[in-house]
């Protein structure tokens, strides 16, 4: 006589080693994906870039220059933006000023296109699947501090007007670092201020520059780039995400 023992011991092995005619290795009926999400770790911090990310302010931004550069008598040219994308404002000026005499300097560069951006910028620009992942964390314990190559004035025009500047505890901009993405200063700064390791953050970037710098830092990395962007140039991003079901919620704390 078999006991009930015995009888689901008999069931335990048979699941395990197949045995039966229609049974499977148990470990078979799971999908892997969920199981590796099960065992990665929350993150203690997400660090966003703003441009681009937050909100499709590109062509606000060359727009900006281009005319700045037409009234300094150098009409930029379309091409010239290629090198400018996810640069500083510092490094842009470097750039443009080693191929055009505008008769001016860094300093008035800086101002002025700065006055101009804050004058045209606008919610329209927003990038509301983002900006609502960015609005329900908001919401949790977790800190969220967004990370820019930026001039701190723009940075904190763009958050202004995205209605997203009350939920951050501080920002990090090109004028808080000495080098800016890709260096990976910007991401380790704003690390370094929440005291929470590199490793438990989270960033979320556009670009291949900004991707570059969090790669560097040590952090898990989102890249969600505008639509239809090839994913060549993010190998190294841990996720590319082209719709907010693609989003690696399961690292959030929600």
């Amino acid at each position: 006589m078999v006991s009930d023992r015995d009888q689901g011991r008999g069931r335990r092995l048979s699941l395990m080693s197949g045995s039966g005619k229609n049974d499977r290795n148990i470990f078979d009926k799971m999908d892997i994906t969920t199981m590796q999400k099960q065992t990665e770790a929350k993150v203690k911090a997400i660090f966003w870039d703003i441009d681009g990310t937050l909100i499709d302010s590109e062509e606000l931004h060359y727009q900006v220059i281009a005319d700045w550069c037409g009234d300094h008598g150098s009409p930029l040219k379309k091409t010239d933006n290629d090198a400018l994308l996810g640069k500083s404002m510092v490094e842009k000026w470097q750039i443009l000023s080693e191929k055009y005499d505008f008769g001016s300097d860094e300093v008035s560069f800086k101002r002025e296109c700065a006055e101009r951006y804050c004058k045209a910028v606008s919610k329209d620009l927003e990038r509301n699947e983002l900006t609502k992942i960015f609005r329900a964390v908001a919401r949790t314990s977790t800190p969220q501090v967004c990370v820019s190559n930026g001039d701190m004035v723009v940075v904190k025009a763009n958050l202004q007007v995205l209605g997203l500047a009350d939920m951050v505890p501080f920002n990090i901009s090109g004028d808080d670092v000495e080098h800016g993405k890709p260096n990976p200063e910007p991401y380790l700064m704003a690390a370094a201020r929440l005291g929470v390791q590199p490793a438990d953050c989270l960033v979320v970037e556009d670009s291949t520059v900004g991707v570059a710098a969090a790669v560097a830092a040590g952090m898990r990395v989102v890249a969600w780039p505008e639509e239809n962007t090839p994913r060549d140039n993010y190998r190294k991003a841990d996720y590319f995400v082209t719709c907010p079901e693609e989003f690696p919620t399961h690292l959030l704390p929600l």
